[in-house]
C-alpha cells in the first residue's frame, strides 16, 4: 500500500468469520415506526454491549441524530410521513450527520431498491425479517468501517495532493499512456490497482476496484473503505453491460474486473464524456494484465511441477533398473548354485553314467533357457539409453523456458525503474 491510500480487502467466503469488535462504547440510533422491530433490534444488539436509542418516525429520528450524533443509524425504509430515503438524504446534507454509517431496514430485496438506498446515501441494506446474528455482523462491519474511514480519508487527501502536484500540466491522455506503459512491468494485482488509482486520483475520481479470477474475489479501495452495499451493487450488476450508471455513480465492467466510480462529474458533461471515453482504455489494459498475471503464475507453477516430476521420473528409472539388474544377477546365481548341488546329489544316488548325463543335460538346458528368458539387462540398457537422453532433453528445455521467463520478468522490472515522469508525451 503506497502512502497508505489503498486498502486491499479479500472477501470472506461463506462461514468465514469477520473478526471480533468491542462495541461497548457504540451508540446506535434505531429509526422505525414498528415497535416489534425495535424489540428485535434491542434483543439482537444489547447483549453484545451496544447502546440503543429508539425513534419512531423520520422527524424524531432526524432531531435525535442532530442533537446527539450516534455511531450508527438503523433506518426503516417505509414509515409514515418522511420515508427512510428522505431521512437518509437529509442526514447526508447535514454536516453533523453526513458521515454517520446508515443501514436501511426493508422488506424489499430487489436490486432496484438497493440502488435507491445507495443513491440516498446508505452504507448497507438489510432485508426484513433478519436473523439477530446477521444484524450484529452488519453493525460490527460498519463500526470498523467508520473507524477506518477517518484515517483513510486523511491518507487519501494527502496522496491526492501529492499526485496532483506531480502530474500537474500532464493531459488526461498523457496520464493514460504513461499508465499503459507501466502495466506491462507490474506483476501483482495490488500494484496494478495502485497504478490505476494514481490515474483516477489525478482525474479527481473516487473509486473502488473489484477483481474476480477463478472464484477468488479481491477488493481495492482508494481513499476510503468499501461499503457493504457497494460490494452488493457491483456483484449484482450485469457483467455483460459495460457501463451501469445510476446518479453520480458508474460501474464499469470487464471480464475479470469492475470499477465503481463514486463521483462522476454530472455538472460538467464535457469532462463526463472524456472520462467515459478514457475508462475503456484504462480498464481494458488492467483486465488484460490481470489475465496475463494469472496465466504467468499458472505457467510458473506448472513448470516447477514438471521439473519436479522429471526429477522423480529420472530417479525412479535409476532405482528400477538397479533393482531389476540386481534381481536378475541373484536369480542367475541361485540357478547355477542349484545345478552345482544337483551334480553332488547325483553322485550319491548311484545312477548309471548315461542316466546321470541325460538328467544333468536336461536340467542344464532348462536352466540356461530360464536364464536367457529372464536376462533383460541388454534390452533394459537399450531402452534406458533411449529414454534417459529424452528425459534429460525435456528437463533441459523446461528449465530453459523457466529461466527465460524469469529473465524476462527481471528485464521488465528494470525497465519499469526508469522513470516515465521525465518523458514529455504531449
Amino acid at each position: 500500500m503506497a502512502n497508505g491510500q489503498t486498502t486491499r480487502q479479500v472477501v470472506p467466503g461463506k462461514g468465514q468469520a469477520h473478526g471480533s469488535h468491542m462495541p461497548q462504547s457504540t451508540d446506535i440510533l434505531a429509526i422505525d415506526d414498528d415497535k416489534l422491530s425495535h424489540k428485535m433490534i434491542r434483543r439482537a444488539l444489547e447483549p453484545a454491549g451496544y447502546r440503543l436509542r429508539p425513534a419512531f418516525d423520520g422527524e424524531q429520528g432526524l432531531q435525535a441524530a442532530v442533537d446527539q450524533p450516534p455511531d450508527i443509524i438503523l433506518l426503516d425504509v417505509e414509515m409514515p410521513g418522511m420515508s427512510g430515503y428522505d431521512v437518509c438524504v437529509q442526514l447526508r446534507q447535514n454536516a453533523t450527520t453526513r458521515d454517520i454509517p446508515v443501514v436501511f431496514l426493508s422488506s424489499h430485496s430487489s436490486l432496484r431498491e438497493r440502488m435507491q438506498g445507495y443513491e440516498a446515501g446508505a452504507d448497507d441494506y438489510l432485508v426484513k425479517p433478519f436473523e439477530p446474528e446477521n444484524l450484529l455482523a452488519r453493525v460490527s462491519v460498519l463500526q470498523r468501517f467508520k473507524e477506518q474511514r477517518t484515517e483513510l480519508l486523511e491518507s487519501y487527501h494527502s496522496a491526492q495532493e501529492t499526485a496532483m502536484a506531480a502530474m500537474a500540466g500532464t493531459s488526461e491522455l498523457g496520464m493514460a499512456m504513461q499508465f499503459l506503459e507501466r502495466t506491462h512491468a507490474l506483476n501483482d494485482v495490488g500494484e496494478l490497482a495502485e497504478a490505476l488509482f494514481e490515474v483516477t486520483r489525478n482525474l479527481d475520481l473516487n473509486c473502488c476496484l473489484f477483481i474476480c479470477v477463478d472464484g477468488e474475489e479481491t477488493w481495492f479501495a482508494d481513499g476510503e473503505g468499501i461499503r457493504p452495499l457497494e460490494q452488493e451493487l457491483v456483484s449484482m450488476s450485469d457483467r455483460g453491460q459495460r457501463f451501469v450508471d445510476f446518479g453520480a455513480r458508474t460501474i464499469v465492467n470487464y471480464q475479470f474486473i469492475s470499477l465503481l466510480v463514486r463521483n462522476m462529474p454530472l455538472n460538467d458533461m464535457n469532462r463526463y464524456g472524456r472520462i467515459k471515453d478514457l475508462m475503456p482504455l484504462l480498464l481494458s489494459a488492467v483486465d488484460g494484465r490481470v489475465a496475463s498475471i494469472q496465466a504467468e503464475q499458472a505457467m510458473m507453477r506448472q513448470s516447477q511441477e514438471l521439473l519436479l516430476a522429471f526429477g522423480r521420473i529420472r530417479s525412479s528409472f535409476y532405482h528400477f533398473a538397479k533393482d531389476l539388474i540386481g534381481n536378475q544377477e541373484q536369480s542367475d546365481r541361485l540357478l547355477r548354485d542349484m545345478l552345482q548341488d544337483l551334480n553332488h546329489d547325483f553322485l550319491r544316488m548311484g545312477l548309471e553314467e548315461d542316466q546321470e548325463a541325460y538328467v544333468l543335460d536336461r536340467i542344464d538346458t532348462a536352466i540356461e533357457d530360464a536364464i536367457r528368458r529372464i536376462d533383460a539387462s541388454d534390452a533394459l540398457r537399450d531402452t534406458l539409453l533411449v529414454l534417459l537422453p529424452s528425459l534429460k532433453n525435456i528437463y533441459r528445455q523446461q528449465q530453459e523456458m523457466v529461466d527465460t521467463f524469469v529473465n524476462l520478468q527481471h528485464r521488465k522490472q528494470s525497465a519499469d525503474n526508469i522513470s516515465v515522469g521525465d518523458i514529455e508525451l504531449f
